[in-house]
């Protein structure tokens, strides 16, 4: 039987964690949880602060004119290389692409619930194990909150 696996983040973390778990459908069934309305995480670009349109925290440390400090060979999943035509230091921009692109590869959008924030996460104890009890709230109505059980959880939120 497959586990469920809750993922908490369309980030960069998040979306390699989705790709493998979604690998191996026999033993794993990922649920992907991203507040925003996009993959990406840190690489997504606003110019705003403070609150965004939901009234949630802007989590931002991008700037407009923005490379990486790592050459894209060092910061590529080994399963899926960078365009070869791009520099070694890439904008945030390339970057986020790379990321769109790895989500459509390997066709993870199906996993994804955006606009979908986390409210709680709380071991369930069972006799031979724990489970993992996941409340959300969707981001535009805010009081309507689900709760499912999952054998695990992986917090990919950034840093």
């Amino acid at each position: 039987m497959a586990r469920r696996v809750a993922v908490i983040g369309a980030g960069a973390a998040g979306l390699c964690a989705a790709r493998h778990l979604s690998a191996r459908p026999d033993q794993f069934v990922p649920t992907v949880y991203e507040q925003t309305a996009r993959v990406g995480g840190t690489w997504v670009y606003t110019d705003r602060v403070g609150t965004d349109e939901h009234g949630l925290p802007v989590h931002s440390s991008m700037y407009k004119n923005l490379r990486t400090n790592l050459p894209k060979e060092v910061m590529a999943f080994p399963d899926f290389p960078f365009d070869s035509s791009l520099p070694s230091f890439l904008t945030h921009q390339e970057v986020l692409q790379y990321l769109e692109d790895y989500t459509d590869h390997f066709q993870l959008g199906k996993y994804i619930q955006f606009l979908t924030k986390v409210d709680t996460v709380r071991p369930v104890p069972c006799p031979d194990r724990t489970l993992w009890e996941v409340t959300v709230s969707s981001v535009k109505e805010p009081d309507k909150q689900t709760t499912q059980q999952f054998d695990a959880v992986m917090v990919c939120n950034g840093h």
